[in-house]
């Protein structure tokens, strides 16, 4: 069975953080931060990700059984570190191939993204997937692809693979050589981070829930910030985009309110090349739950309010 549990420090850069160090994540930083300090930053699994550990291994085998690779070994109970770089890896499993020939064979699931075939020597790294996406047209970087790309340079292995589980039945097994290019946008990336990691240097923010991990010190309502004049702008936007959306809403409700009417006591229509459904769900009762208890604090709202002030009142 995989292992359940991080084996990475989690102050530190590791190579399943990537993808998200990439999209330059403000809580993936943030966590970095709080942990480095000493807080507690991890979350508990839940039956999906469980779900994931249980099928690990036995995928693992089987995309080796796929490509011919021998000496497998899963679950690899240890952490590594780059030679040079402030990053972390720990495997999913790890392998050796002997001069094998690996054509790109979708009929098996196999796949050389960007090779008709690859010649794979010396050992490697496996990192397994399971999802109940469906597959796209490629791997996608956060999807186990980044990821792997870091544990070769930590390893210095010049192939992996990834294998990715879709919809419990389609397993795929993605191969690929070490990019040359890629060491040196690794260490880029990761230099930076370690260094927004001790100096506090957040990204900006992206969605408005990262300004509360930014700005975490919340101020007196009597520390009034006077803003720069071209926010009057942005105000005045806002507003009006707030009454767009709500007249949309009550466009997109009477809308709704004719096709259920139309559609009657069926949940399934069809006009022309468009299909309407009207899902159904059953649920069975439930006795109440009691809440868990939550931390106190000052916490800010997740919008700003807008109140109009008079004229000549900051004058």
């Amino acid at each position: 069975m995989g292992t359940v549990g991080k084996i990475t420090d989690d102050g530190y850069a590791s190579c399943s953080l990537l993808p998200r160090i990439w999209a330059k994540e403000v809580v993936t930083l943030d966590n970095c931060i709080r942990a480095r300090k000493g807080e507690s930053v991890r979350t508990p699994g839940n039956r999906i990700t469980e779900m994931g550990n249980v099928l690990e291994e036995p995928c693992i085998i089987r995309a080796a059984e796929l490509l011919g690779l021998k000496d497998l070994e899963p679950d690899v109970q240890q952490r590594f570190n780059h030679k040079t770089l402030p990053l972390q890896a720990s495997l999913d499993a790890r392998a050796v191939a002997d001069n094998l020939v690996i054509q790109d064979d979708p009929e098996w699931g196999i796949y050389t993204p960007g090779a008709s075939k690859l010649l794979l020597d010396g050992p490697g790294v496996i990192e397994n997937k399971v999802t109940r996406d469906y597959p796209g047209k490629e791997l996608e970087q956060w999807r186990g692809l980044l990821q792997m790309q870091g544990q070769m340079e930590v390893m210095n292995y010049n192939w992996g693979v990834v294998s990715v589980l879709y919809q419990s039945t389609d397993f795929r097994v993605y191969v690929f050589k070490r990019d040359p290019t890629f060491a040196d946008l690794l260490a880029e990336k990761i230099n930076d981070f370690e260094r927004r990691i001790v100096e506090e240097d957040y990204w900006p923010a992206k969605v408005a829930s990262d300004t509360h991990l930014i700005y975490k010190d919340i101020l007196s309502k009597e520390d009034v910030k006077q803003l720069d004049p071209k926010v009057e702008n942005t105000i005045t936007q806002y507003e009006a985009s707030k009454k767009i959306i709500k007249d949309m809403e009550v466009v997109r409700d009477e809308l709704n309110l004719l096709l259920m009417t139309e559609m009657g006591n069926h949940v399934k229509g069809q006009v022309g090349e468009y299909e309407i459904s009207l899902p159904t769900s059953t649920r069975k009762p439930t006795a109440k739950k009691i809440v868990e208890a939550t931390a106190g604090g000052t916490f800010r709202a997740k919008t700003v309010r807008v109140k109009k002030v008079k004229e000549g009142r900051h004058a």
